[in-house]
């Protein structure tokens, strides 16, 4: 009670400051409504000051809530979702499924790869061709090598590889069932 009482007494003492002029509103009236709180006391560049202080408060609070949403999202998306290039090797095996069979397939050795062919009637048209042909036509068309490249492995010319690879696509044509010379 004695704080309360030294207080109000300090209050008593002290000089009536003078308020401020009353703010003229917007539309052209000298004061405002009587029922308004807050600034209308208070000096008109106050008054203004006040309210352009709590609308940047209000738009500071709504664009934080705003960032912290987008991070959230994106933090959420980044917890379920791994891009397939960020993965290992090992990983991405451990992920794969393949669903092939021995009976299916026909495997023909290119190099050091294994070349799997479904086509039967494919299969069986690569089988008579020699050797040498079907290696070098396998080596272009499903290993994706330039006659350069398989050149240099199989120690042969550039232009007998181009020969043979030629030849042994309208050979192999020709054993489809397609015309030879389109």
């Amino acid at each position: 009670m004695n704080g309360r009482k030294n207080f109000h007494t300090n209050l008593k003492n002290q000089p009536n400051e003078p308020v401020g002029e009353r703010v003229v509103s917007e539309r052209g009236r000298k004061e405002l409504p009587p029922s308004t709180r807050g600034g209308e006391n208070l000096k008109p560049n106050r008054y203004y000051e006040h309210k352009q202080h709590a609308f940047d408060s209000y738009c500071k609070k709504v664009l934080k809530c705003e960032a912290c949403n987008g991070y959230r999202q994106i933090s959420r998306h980044q917890k379920r979702f791994a891009s397939l290039e960020e993965l290992s090797e090992a990983d991405v095996a451990q992920l794969a499924v393949y669903d092939r069979y021995s009976w299916e397939y026909t495997a023909f050795p290119v190099g050091n790869a294994v070349v799997l062919i479904e086509n039967d009637r494919l299969a069986t048209a690569l089988l008579r061709l020699s050797p040498k042909d079907r290696e070098i036509f396998m080596m272009h068309w499903f290993l994706w090598m330039t006659d350069e490249q398989i050149a240099k492995c199989m120690g042969m010319a550039r232009r007998t590889v181009n020969t043979r690879r030629y030849k042994a696509y309208r050979l192999l044509k020709k054993l489809m069932g397609g015309e030879a010379d389109d």
